[in-house]
């Protein structure tokens, strides 16, 4: 089983560190307000996965089952939530970097987990392809689930300091910086909705 688990994380850390909605979500938002004040949208963003992920665990078999029904309605509204995203992103004025503003919180982070197609899709690919073959065990379901979180919470650490890196050149190009993430928050939109 132990080989399964390192195949497993192989394959998450491919797919998490790719660009995606949480991760361009970070980018920004740490180039913007810095990395310190981002933690609570990356805790939100962690907690909502590794839910999703338990959630994927427990009910892979009954998701499986209504997975027709769900992805076409679910795709629409997380498209729509990562839209609405881009459009806050692009529409954030210059001085959105200073204390009075306030980055996106927990809360914002915790939902576009349950609204990401991206996600909730590799948590049912990954648990159906790697774990569910092997059987049903409480253990195999928390492993997958901490795995996972573990591999993208990498990846939004590193698109989070990516970001952090760049806060000093948002202050002189927010507007450029803003339209190119509202632009790739879009392009996620697209992909989620063309799958």
């Amino acid at each position: 089983m132990t080989t399964v688990f390192l195949e497993l994380a192989l394959s998450a850390c491919a797919t998490t560190f790719t660009p995606g909605p949480n991760n361009i979500l970070l980018l920004s938002s740490a180039s913007t307000f810095g990395f310190r004040r981002c933690r609570p949208l990356i805790l939100g963003i962690w907690t909502g996965l590794l839910t999703v992920m338990l959630i994927c665990g427990f009910g892979c078999a009954a998701l499986g089952g209504l997975l027709p029904q769900v992805v076409p309605v679910a795709k629409y509204v997380g498209a729509a939530y990562v839209l609405y995203l881009a459009y806050k992103t692009l529409t954030r004025s210059a001085g959105s970097g200073s204390a009075e503003a306030k980055p996106l919180t927990y809360v914002n982070g915790f939902l576009l987990q349950f609204l990401n197609v991206k996600i909730l899709m590799l948590g049912v690919a990954f648990y159906s392809g790697y774990i569910l073959p092997h059987g049903f065990h409480l253990g195999y379901v928390l492993a997958f689930a901490a795995i996972m979180t573990l591999c993208a919470g990498t990846g939004n650490l590193i698109w989070a300091t990516l970001g952090s890196a760049l806060f000093p050149l948002y202050k002189r190009y927010c507007r450029i910086v803003n339209a190119v993430m509202a632009a790739l928050l879009a392009w996620c939109a697209w992909k989620i909705v063309s799958v």
